[in-house]
């Protein structure tokens, strides 16, 4: 037998409506969540072609050196890696805009059916995003003080030569 809750909130089982308020505000969230997730494969495609190109002039230029100028750096080798580097980071990237790309579609597909097991596969996708973004803010604060002491580092003994 359904069920509904009067009070707009998710019935045991999954069945039931949603309420045409968390159905609009989620309806006007949608065009945003479309738009960063078009921003981040933009942005994916951007990388990876700036990685290729790295990669690229780093073996053609080889010797570390470009019609006689030295690159310095470590040449070639710096290129080929910051270029690696481009296409793990966009790699990487794909993941969160994919997570949006699909948010959008469940809003789409709730939109439409009103049914509370849509907003559910929304919600777990938001949450597949967010859980993400944290992970990544967490390792970038881990990283800050390495690399603050790398390039302390690297400075002094510049520096010191």
């Amino acid at each position: 037998m359904p069920q509904a809750d009067l009070l707009g909130g998710s019935v045991p089982g999954g069945v039931g409506g949603v309420g045409q308020g968390v159905v609009l505000q989620l309806q006007k969230t949608k065009p945003w969540v479309r738009f960063l997730s078009v921003m981040a494969f933009i942005g994916c495609a951007f990388m990876v072609l700036a990685g290729v190109g790295m990669i690229a002039f780093g073996a053609f230029s080889g010797s570390g050196a470009l019609n006689g100028v030295k690159l310095g750096l470590g040449g070639a080798g710096v290129s080929i890696g910051m270029g690696v580097f481009y296409l793990v980071l966009a790699g990487i990237y794909v993941y969160p805009a994919l997570k949006l790309w699909r948010y959008a579609d469940r809003i789409g597909a709730l939109v439409d059916s009103r049914q509370v097991v849509d907003l559910e596969q929304a919600l777990d996708q938001q949450r597949a995003f967010w859980k993400f973004a944290g992970i990544v803010v967490i390792v970038m604060l881990a990283l800050y003080p390495v690399v603050i002491v790398g390039v302390i580092v690297a400075g002094a003994s510049g520096a010191l030569k």
